[in-house]
């Protein structure tokens, strides 16, 4: 037998193989909003290395996917630029929770991964579904969703303690009209990064206005203690 030969996986020990397509089916409970144009960026960026077949197509073993799925997870739930989950993905691989590793300093940084139903929303919230349905009505929660994630669950425990200082979600509907303007000024930033016909480009676009989002998040919270220390 040739040193090739011996060096290559029997098909019986082989692992199987997924297109782009099949990753974005299994990962679409967890991030529905995942594109091709993502993966790509994430492969230009060295985060994931799918390998090629003869016709060049993209193949991700299920390494791969999991190594995607803890990528996404540190964005999504704590922030961490790409250099920082590539460091640690070189010193930790993805044995290890994201929630449970010592994050970066940030607004974001001690939110962790959370699926929840409606019915798992409130219990958590520590309020009733009333509450929700009121959160839905002024905009600030969204309405009919599955599952909720962090983000969702931080806003309604927001809204709670918020409510029981006497300002209900009715009178945060301002909160909710800035909020859409910061993201509409922030996607008009972001929008040229993203060349068309370039899915790499879409990719960094999209992490590009990420990380806009959290510094726009500091900055309205150092405003915002500016202001109360001047009334």
């Amino acid at each position: 037998m040739s040193a090739s030969a011996a060096g290559r996986p029997s098909s019986s020990g082989a692992t199987r193989l997924m297109s782009i397509g099949q990753v974005l089916e299994l990962l679409r409970d967890e991030f529905p909003e995942l594109a091709h144009s993502k993966l790509h960026y994430l492969e230009s960026e060295g985060l994931i290395t799918p390998e090629r077949s003869a016709a060049g197509y993209r193949k991700y073993s299920r390494e791969d996917v999991d190594r995607l799925r803890f990528v996404l997870r540190a964005q999504r739930d704590r922030f961490w630029p790409l250099k920082v989950i590539k460091e640690h993905l070189l010193e930790h691989g993805v044995d290890s929770e994201v929630t449970s590793i010592a994050s970066r300093p940030g607004p974001s940084s001690t939110l962790q991964a959370v699926r929840l139903d409606r019915r798992g929303l409130a219990r958590e919230a520590s309020v009733d579904e009333e509450f929700l349905t009121e959160l839905e009505q002024y905009g600030l929660l969204r309405e009919a969703a599955l599952f909720y994630g962090s983000a969702e669950l931080e806003l309604v425990r927001a809204a709670r303690e918020l409510a029981e200082e006497g300002l209900h979600p009715r009178h945060l509907v301002m909160l909710r009209t800035a909020a859409e303007r910061q993201a509409h000024m922030i996607r008009s930033v972001a929008r040229p990064r993203a060349r068309a016909g370039d899915s790499a480009a879409r990719g960094e676009a999209e992490d590009f206005a990420r990380d806009l989002g959290e510094s726009m998040i500091t900055l309205h919270g150092a405003v915002l203690r500016a202001s109360l220390r001047e009334a």
